[in-house]
């Protein structure tokens, strides 16, 4: 079962476009990587170990393991993080999408993140309260890190579920004051 949605307010949310200019900066504890040979038909690879953080912008993804491939300008295009894998990005409104599961991938030049096993995530919905918060579950979330769109599947018996934020009511008008009446002479 497939289930598209956008986890947005009722302002569509795209993620900080300026994110998507920055250097990605990798820290981790280790690593080891070949870069892609002229002419080579195989990407370069790098693996690092150990407290692994990415980011791009606002963008930042953690895990315990992380698999970085690289084209053929030595770009990083892919990075598959595995273990406590971790996912956070703003959009224009500075609002936050977080997201976990067991391992995500994240395919840089393509601006989507693929989220699987216990995938969880949650985007706040209003500025003036950070904690409302729409939330998905699912095998698997597809998250699209250009304009903060989702997808998500179950394999398994459980179901994708999701939770939305009540649109906050305004309150009601006062009645409005009767008119004054003219003084009779």
């Amino acid at each position: 079962m497939a289930l598209g949605v956008g986890l947005l307010a009722s302002v569509p949310a795209i993620a900080k476009q300026s994110d998507r200019n920055e250097q990605i900066h990798v820290d981790s504890t280790s690593f080891d990587g070949t870069q892609q040979q002229p002419n080579g038909k195989e990407p370069g690879k790098v693996i690092w170990t150990g407290n692994v953080v990415l980011t791009q912008g606002t963008m930042k993804v953690t895990g315990n393991k992380a698999t970085g491939y690289l084209d053929g300008d030595n770009q990083l295009t892919r990075v598959i993080v595995e273990g406590n894998a971790h996912i956070q990005q703003q959009d224009e409104q500075n609002l936050w999408m977080r997201g976990n599961a067991d391992t995500i991938d994240y395919k840089a030049d393509q601006d989507f993140a693929v989220l699987t096993g216990h995938a969880h995530v949650e985007k706040e919905v209003d500025p003036a309260d950070r904690k409302k918060l729409n939330q998905s579950n699912g095998d698997k979330l597809t998250y699209n890190t250009a304009n903060s769109t989702m997808t998500g599947e179950s394999n398994g018996s459980a179901p994708v579920h999701m939770i939305f934020q009540p649109k906050q009511q305004q309150p009601a008008a006062a009645p409005a004051a009767p008119a004054a009446q003219p003084k009779k002479p």
